[in-house]
């Protein structure tokens, strides 16, 4: 290397003093010295030239380039003359390095001997590459210099570029995959990763976890049963799943997690990690306990649509017996009494049937106009028998007697699933309120309260001095399926049905609730005013009138068959009677001419009502039917059997209602 400094150079001295002697023996001994002092610089500058690294001695505190090697030149592109008239600054941005300026600038006495610095250095096309410099302060006869070893480090930068795109690309794939993902060290079972949707899921930021266990965070039954399956699998040396895991959140809330776990094994085949998945299955849970409802409630439904028809039947011979009895003249009244308690059991057998289809939603609504308050005291004795002993029933009713268009039993159904709630909610007894009242809602209580619509209302209250509610369980106690009672318990179906009553009422319900104070449920119905009262719309209807019109009765069951016929006929109609659709068809062809109406069931053995009554509609067309059935109205339309408009008796029917009805028809 070419040194512009003004220090005699040792060879070039010796060779000098070799010159001026003449004695041969002399040359002979100091030659082969200088020989190989001359061979080891020239191994070490071609050693020095030929490093990948590229060498500056740099002048300190002017920073002016004292030497380069050849590395130097061919990695910037200038020649040796055109460096050495350069100052290290001028090739690099070392002057945005503290450190290595220090070095460089300070005095001898003010430095220290060594920096690092990562920069880089500028090519004479005026392209620039990344170099790692190591920056040795040396002292040459006393005169202080930087050595500049700089590292092209382009290929390192583009691998650590590579890495940490890859690294990237991992991290984004664990992060976004929607199942939480996290992993512990063997040894002490610490987290040492987790993804977004474990943050999520625990509800703890990913920083506050690592590097702690499972006992900082999780009730010590949940963390042990962690351990207890991290170990487990750790031990194993294989996949383990969980099939279901309960956590406790940050927020107190708990999650249910189907889990898989692994353990993670370094290049000696040791378990250095635990690796898990985990699937929040929570909400998946709650829809498989609403479907379990839901097929549970199915069923009672199927069954109640298939029991509704024979029971109906029963209890319709039953009232219609009873009540052929209650009109006999010569029933003492002791007697008389004893058949009214008949009748009003099979009609309270009735209402329970409706009941059971309503709160298995296939009866349809029947609404009539009612006076609330007999309503209340119609249910009043039944909510007796419910409640308990322990709890006082309380009514408190409005003196002005509302009205309003009700399904009665839809209603009563209301107020007994209220009454029901209020019996849980005071397991240590208490009183239970029922009132009515009137309420005139204008437009500044609906902006108020946030629901309703403005018009008059009859209002019925529910008030309990049980345990009361917090805001979020008041926040759902309409919403299907949910329930604050424990497993097997409840169906979380009870208010979500008195809600969807109440709605098809064009009503709406609100519900006031505090903790350890009480409930109170406000049910708003539509009023009807009292000009519609006057107008006659709930007078009682005149008796039924009888007839001596001829009618076909087509019953498959006898019981019923045989009471229809002795109501019309002892009202002097006379009955023709069939126990199927096949005979009903070949009596109406036998006596065509004197059939003036026909009574017929629909669902019966070898033919149907419908497909009877077509047949007879080719030989009369004019012929009157009216359909009766105990089967559930989905059941009717499921099965396509009855026509578009036809008329239709659901049982089980009073014999005055059937009279009224035939009357009816025979008389359009």
């Amino acid at each position: 290397m070419k040194n512009r400094s003004d220090v005699p150079d040792p060879l070039e001295a010796l060779q000098k003093k070799l010159a001026g002697f003449g004695d041969y023996s002399l040359r002979k001994t100091y030659y082969p010295e200088l020989q190989q002092r001359q061979e080891e610089l020239e191994r070490l500058k071609a050693f020095i030239d030929h490093s990948n690294d590229a060498l500056f001695l740099v002048s300190v505190v002017s920073g002016l380039i004292v030497d380069v090697n050849e590395s130097a030149c061919r990695q910037t592109g200038w020649s040796r003359p055109e460096l050495l008239v350069k100052s290290i600054f001028d090739l690099s941005a070392l002057g945005s390095c503290p450190d290595a300026l220090t070095l460089i600038k300070a005095p001898q006495e003010n430095s220290g001997e060594r920096a690092l610095a990562v920069t880089d250095l500028f090519r004479k096309d005026g392209g620039r590459f990344p170099a790692e410099l190591t920056l040795n302060r040396m002292y040459f006869h006393d005169v202080a210099y930087v050595l500049a070893v700089a590292r092209d480090i382009t290929e390192r930068k583009r691998s650590e570029e590579a890495l940490r795109q890859s690294e990237d690309f991992l991290k984004n794939i664990v992060d976004n995959i929607p199942a939480m993902v996290f992993a512990k060290d063997a040894t002490d079972l610490r987290y040492v990763a987790i993804n977004k949707a474990g943050e999520g899921v625990f509800g703890y930021p990913r920083e506050e976890m690592l590097g702690k266990k499972d006992h900082d965070f999780f009730p010590e039954e949940q963390a042990a049963f962690f351990s207890q399956k991290d170990r487990e699998v750790l031990a194993r040396g294989e996949l383990l799943e969980i099939p279901e895991e309960t956590i406790k959140t940050r927020s107190g809330e708990d999650r249910i997690l189907r889990a898989k776990k692994i353990p993670l094994f370094d290049s000696q085949g040791k378990a250095c990690y635990m690796l898990g998945i985990a699937e929040d299955i929570t909400d998946r849970k709650h829809l498989e306990e609403q479907l379990l409802q839901s097929q549970k409630m199915e069923a009672v439904g199927q069954l109640a649509g298939g029991v509704a028809h024979d029971f109906n039947n029963i209890l319709m011979v039953i009232m219609g017996y009873g009540n052929i009895l209650k009109m006999d003249p010569a029933l003492e009244a002791l007697q008389k009494a004893r058949v009214e308690q008949i009748i009003d059991a099979a009609e309270k057998a009735a209402q329970l049937t409706r009941s059971l289809l309503s709160f298995s939603r296939k009866q349809e609504m029947n609404p009539r106009v009612a006076i609330l308050n007999d309503l209340v005291q119609q249910v009043q004795k039944f909510l007796i028998r419910i409640i308990g002993e322990d709890i006082q029933l309380v009514t408190d009713l409005d003196p002005s007697d509302p009205l309003v268009r009700i399904d009665s039993g839809q209603i009563e159904q209301v107020l007994i699933n209220l009454a029901t709630n209020a019996r849980d909610a005071m397991p240590q007894g208490g009183t239970l309120t029922i009132g009515t009242g009137l309420l005139a809602v204008d437009t500044s209580f609906v902006q108020a309260h946030g629901y309703g619509k403005p018009g008059r209302y009859a209002l019925i209250t529910v008030s309990d001095t049980g345990c009361g509610m917090d805001e979020k369980t008041k926040s759902r106690i309409f919403e299907p399926f949910y329930t604050t009672k424990e497993l097997g318990k409840g169906t979380g179906l009870g208010m979500a049905i008195v809600y969807g009553i109440i709605k098809q009422h064009n009503g709406f319900i609100h519900v006031y609730s505090e903790p350890q104070i009480g409930t109170t449920f406000r049910i708003y119905l539509p009023l009807i005013e009292m000009e519609q009262q006057e107008a006659g719309e709930i007078i009682a209807p005149a008796p039924p009138k009888g007839g001596t019109e001829t009618i076909l009765v087509a019953e498959d069951n006898r019981e019923v068959r045989e009471l229809v016929r002795e109501v019309l006929t002892s009202f002097g109609y006379v009955v023709i009677s069939a126990e199927d659709g096949l005979e009903a068809v070949e009596k109406f062809k036998a006596n065509r001419e004197s059939i003036k109406l026909i009574l017929m069931d629909i669902i019966m053995p070898k033919m149907s009502g419908k497909e009877a009554f077509h047949e007879i509609m080719q030989l009369d067309a004019d012929v009157k039917i009216v359909y009766s059935s105990g089967y559930t109205q989905d059941i009717i339309q499921s099965r396509d059997v009855l026509d578009t408009g036809a008329e239709l008796i659901m049982k089980p029917v009073q014999p005055i209602e059937l009279l009224r009805k035939v009357r009816e028809l025979l008389d359009r």
